[in-house]
């Protein structure tokens, strides 16, 4: 008798009540049923654990882990020492999923013997506010999953740059990985947006990748996330331990792949961090601009803020920003 899945789904919890039951059933109505179902309930205060206990009594692919509060990426990284699937998918518990999600990229990742599939979302913003989070998405019917529109590559680098038809996200929650191609590595604990350092760490090591254009998961626009939260400094350090990750990853790596960090990877994520700085309040400004002048120079240290990427007027706000926190280093260093 067969006791270990195809397919580990960890799921990170933590103060989700409003949403975890829709979460747990769009998993259970999956028509791919050879999976488990890693709950790890991260120190949640509120009745998370009622919930997961009436759902691991129903259903015993429902295991559920009970750790002190950790963070996103320790739940994450425990999830997956506990899981035994043959591939691991992450899913984040205030969101659901198309009950084909699993069929579809288990199919493609069979079929092509494949590293990773990844796939779309759609954002629920105004449609599925928190009070009625209980009712499911207008799920759209898939036909026939063979004639999805995929593309095959052993280069999937390539594809975060945001351009094309076929595109790589960041995050964790759109892409099944095989096992064996997370070995090694873990998101980094303690800090917000550890998506992107994972991903371009996995990225990096050239894992065959299939890409459908086929949007598969429901993103809730939940006004408590990190990602809705104000923008703040330690939202920069975080941004700023994150990129040191990828340099010191990709920095080892090849010249070609260095160079297309540089030119395609940075700039968009220092992009991001100066348009939140500037979408903030003017008196919140200066204290955010100090910030991310240090995570700047650090980078500029390191050979990594350059033209090429960048916008002209963006490039010349950085090497203002840049010359005036050297200047500031130096008058401290009397």
């Amino acid at each position: 008798m067969k006791t270990v899945p195809e397919i580990s789904v960890v799921i990170p919890i933590y103060n989700v009540e409003k949403y975890l039951s829709r979460c747990l059933s769009s998993l259970l109505n999956q028509t791919f049923d050879d999976f488990e179902a890693i709950c790890v309930n991260d120190g949640s205060p509120d009745t998370c654990s009622d919930i997961l206990e009436a759902f691991s009594k129903k259903d015993t692919r429902i295991k559920v882990i009970t750790q002190q509060n950790q963070g996103l990426s320790m739940a994450r990284n425990n999830g997956l020492k506990a899981a035994s699937g043959k591939y691991v998918y992450f899913l984040d518990s205030d969101d659901c999923i198309h009950p084909r999600l699993l069929e579809c990229v288990y199919y493609f990742a069979q079929k092509y013997q494949a590293d990773m599939v990844t796939f779309g979302y759609i954002k629920q913003k105004h449609k599925f506010p928190p009070e009625k989070c209980e009712v499911e998405p207008p799920y759209f019917t898939i036909k026939n999953i063979e004639k999805i529109p995929h593309k095959c590559t052993h280069m999937p680098l390539k594809c975060c740059t945001g351009r094309g038809r076929y595109k790589i996200n960041y995050n964790a929650w759109t892409k099944l990985y095989k096992r064996q191609i997370l070995n090694g590595t873990e998101f980094i604990p303690n800090i917000c947006f550890e998506d992107y350092p994972h991903t371009l760490s996995v990225l990096m090591k050239a894992p065959l990748t299939v890409i459908l254009r086929q949007d598969l998961y429901y993103y809730t626009e939940n006004s408590s996330s990190i990602s809705n939260t104000s923008f703040n400094i330690k939202h920069i350090d975080d941004y700023h331990a994150g990129l040191n990750a990828v340099y010191d990853i990709f920095s080892r790596k090849g010249k070609k792949e260095f160079d297309f960090v540089l030119k395609e990877i940075i700039p968009k994520i220092l992009k991001h961090q100066l348009n939140r700085i500037l979408r903030s309040p003017k008196e919140k400004q200066t204290a955010l601009f100090d910030a991310f002048t240090k995570e700047l120079v650090d980078l500029d240290n390191k050979g990594c803020i350059r033209f090429r990427g960048n916008k002209l007027t963006r490039y010349l706000k950085y090497r203002n920003l840049i010359k005036k926190g050297q200047t500031q280093c130096t008058i401290r260093s009397f």
